[in-house]
């Protein structure tokens, strides 16, 4: 969906996967991998999206296996950082006082159930695996406090994602096509990649994502991943293109140019998304011009979809060349993804202000998602779907 975040979670994610800044990417591009088989299991750092992690709650049954064995039967526990240790006491009740102390901790949940944790009340998930917590290391606030990692089965995490870039109403096929890409991304990582749970990769929220439907979908297709030329492909999502996909190269940049399979093709399909039709909102002034610009971009370069493809910025007595996918990264950083969830922007000065208008969400290269949808509720396969947004790509084949 995809720094951001950026996260919308209607479907999941506006921005979806990639929203680096674009010379990452395209230092990506350069360096495609061979095929491999995929991981076999996932280490997953959690909560990536809070800058510092100073406490964390869990609620038993769990269990802690290392470095010491402890079974939690019922309540709420807080872990806190203690300096050279880790701190767990119980939460709630007469009894408050410390439990023990250890340098690193590792949970389990009972009998292949969840584990149910998270930085603060309000915002606890469900995951499988184990959770590993230690003290992080490094300078820096985002390197202070304590350190979550999901060490959890492939299968699991590509479902969680899956669900969580979809909506209940997601035919299977759809949900077929979005398994195959998660998968994709996921070959050239290694046997035990360590990642994060944001857009940085992909969005990760654990168990709760993982309905039925996801689970026979990532089921059905049985690790396969989306091929060109024997080489995963580069397997880029969005939410809504809102009419038509636009070429990698115009929105990534020359790089992108050799990934022929990143193409712009036509979209009425994704007519279902709420994202479809235009969103307007007005910034002040002010505002517009502390964070972006001194005057109303100069657009130098349209693509197919009318996206843009380049523009000109003044700010001060200098003027600067950026692409419109920079350009988007910028507005969403500086005045919030909500600005302008798609890559189809406008931005026009007014007497008052500012206006921007966009249509879609997201980067609008690769698969629509809610295209994909449109497709399956044409009995289209996923096989189908996948070819028509990466055209002269194949889908790997299982014996």
């Amino acid at each position: 969906m995809g720094k951001p975040v950026v996260i919308f979670r209607k479907v999941n994610c506006y921005v979806s996967c990639f929203a680096k800044p674009a010379f990452l990417l395209l230092l990506a591009f350069l360096y495609l991998p061979v095929a491999r088989a995929n991981p076999s299991s996932m280490n997953v750092m959690l909560f990536q999206s809070r800058p510092r992690i100073d406490s964390v709650f869990v609620r038993a049954p769990f269990l802690i296996v290392n470095p010491i064995r402890s079974v939690f039967k019922d309540g709420l526990y807080e872990c806190t950082d203690a300096g050279n240790s880790l701190r767990i006491k119980k939460v709630g009740g007469r009894n408050q006082k410390e439990i023990m102390r250890a340098p690193y901790l590792v949970l389990s949940g009972r009998d292949g159930h969840t584990i149910e944790i998270g930085p603060d009340i309000a915002h606890m998930r469900k995951y499988f695996g184990q959770i590993n917590l230690k003290k992080a290391t490094g300078k820096g606030k985002k390197t202070a406090g304590i350190q979550v990692l999901n060490q959890v089965d492939t299968f699991n995490y590509v479902a969680s994602v899956v669900g969580g870039e979809t909506t209940p109403a997601f035919g299977k096929e759809a949900l077929k096509a979005q398994a195959v890409l998660v998968y994709t991304r996921l070959s050239p990582k290694g046997r035990h990649p360590t990642i994060t749970d944001t857009t940085d990769e992909m969005v990760y929220l654990g168990e709760q994502y993982e309905r039925p439907e996801v689970i026979d979908a990532v089921h059905e297709i049985d690790r396969r991943r989306l091929m060109f030329q024997n080489r995963p492909a580069q397997a880029f999502f969005h939410a809504c293109c809102a009419g038509r996909t636009s070429k990698g190269s115009d929105i990534f940049g020359e790089n992108a140019g050799s990934m022929t399979y990143l193409q712009s093709v036509a979209c009425d399909y994704c007519k279902g998304s709420p994202l479809y039709g235009t969103t307007v909102k007005e910034i002040p002034a002010s505002v517009f011009t502390r964070e972006i610009a001194d005057r109303e971009p100069r657009v130098l370069k349209l693509d197919q979809a009318k996206r843009i493809v380049s523009a000109e910025i003044e700010k001060g007595a200098r003027k600067e060349i950026l692409s419109g996918y920079q350009l988007w990264l910028r507005i969403g950083q500086k005045l919030g993804w909500d600005k302008a969830p798609g890559t189809r922007y406008q931005v026009k000065q007014t007497a008052g202000g500012y206006t921007l208008k966009s249509s879609g969400g997201g980067h609008g290269v690769g698969l629509c998602q809610w295209g994909a949808q449109g497709l399956s509720r044409q009995k289209k396969t996923y096989v189908q779907i996948l070819q028509y947004y990466f055209p002269g790509t194949t889908v790997e084949e299982r014996i």
